[in-house]
């Protein structure tokens, strides 16, 4: 996923009461830029929102927000991204300028490899145990913190990153009619399950959207067990009469994100199953789900797809269903023709995050 890139400037849009700034308009985002220094058909680097730039002099403006781009609000107009000169060069259009100006994914602390260790015990022998691991032994001998967690398997199963809609707007046109479902986007790890069968015994990998985590001390893990998910799959796989299934979902809870749903319980809510290494599509999966009763994300509307940018950024502005006092953090579009799929994030979700 790109997450810089050489972008042309659509439009530009005076800003009411303000004399020094104005937006600019690139692919299907809105950006706050100085007046005069851009014009409509320059060619751009775009840097998009939820990236950390590296600490380097031309954005020490950022150094409070610890160099992370978010989406901001000035004279209250929303701004999404920044816009910066193009790096010497030959670049056109939709060039990836990701790895040339070090931009990095933005990473909530539930996804960063630091908080997949396992946590430090309050008191008694574990927890010198503890700290002769990860002070010691994984400091003498660093390869064996390796076998913690290992690269995400993506030979089976692809990272689960949906693409915002402001990234492809074609989309909007390419799409007018046809039928979606749109089900809330849930605020928590990502959490990938992989069913197979070893001998005569099932065998589950558990992974976070970026590792697949082989001890049992992660809160992933932890998860696993205390939903008893473990029975979940197994309907799956009695089902479909095949050991060869994959789930991915939203895991959400206490430990998850700030339990921006409130829950006094961890929660694993299913998006995707794959079967024999084919994701099946969303209408079956929903039906499935309600069957055998699984928890799955759940269902904000059927919907025609007839809207403008605006419009849609508009439709996404809900509360959430788990926890209605606080605003949800968008919605996934997933077309019943085809699978395609894309996410519309709240902005007004986004101004209020930490």
């Amino acid at each position: 996923m790109k997450l810089a890139s050489a972008e042309k400037i659509l439009n530009l849009t005076p800003i009411e009461g303000a004399d020094l700034i104005e937006t600019a308009d690139i692919l299907g985002w809105k950006v706050v830029v100085k007046k005069g220094d851009y014009k409509i058909g320059d060619l751009v680097s775009y840097v998009q929102i939820d990236t950390v730039v590296p600490s380097l002099r031309e954005y020490d403006f950022l150094e409070s927000r610890k160099f992370r781009v978010r989406t901001i609000k000035l004279r209250n107009q929303i701004s999404q991204g920044l816009i910066v000169p193009l790096p010497a060069g030959n670049y056109k259009e939709g060039d990836d300028l990701t790895d040339i100006l070090q931009i990095k994914k933005y990473e909530k602390p539930d996804n960063n490899p630091r908080e997949l260790q396992e946590k430090k015990p309050n008191s008694g022998y574990k927890k010198w145990m503890y700290l002769f691991k990860y002070n010691v032994l994984y400091k003498i001998f660093p390869s064996l913190k390796h076998k913690l967690r290992s690269t995400f398997p993506k030979e089976l199963v692809s990272i689960t990153d949906e693409e915002r809609i402001q990234n492809i707007p074609h989309v909007l046109e390419k799409y007018k009619y046809k039928p979606f479902i749109a089900s809330y986007k849930l605020d928590g790890s990502s959490i990938t399950i992989i069913h197979s069968r070893f001998l005569f015994k099932s065998r589950f990998r558990i992974c976070s959207r970026r590792f697949e985590l082989h001890d049992k001390h992660n809160d992933w893990y932890k998860a696993f067990k205390s939903t008893n998910f473990e029975k979940e799959i197994k309907k799956l796989v009695k089902y479909f009469k095949t050991d060869d299934i994959i789930i991915q979902g939203e895991l959400i809870g206490k430990k998850f994100n700030g339990n921006h749903h409130n829950l006094e319980q961890d929660e694993i809510r299913i998006f995707n199953i794959f079967v024999n290494k084919e994701k099946i599509d969303q209408l079956l999966l929903i039906d499935i789900c309600t069957e055998l009763d699984i928890p799955h994300c759940p269902i904000y509307k059927f919907v025609t797809l007839n809207m403008s940018m605006g419009e849609i950024l508009k439709f996404s502005e809900i509360k959430d269903i788990l926890n209605p006092n606080v605003e949800a953090e968008g919605l996934v579009w997933r077309c019943i023709d085809d699978n395609l799929s894309f996410k519309v994030i709240n902005n007004k979700y986004l101004i209020t995050e930490k």
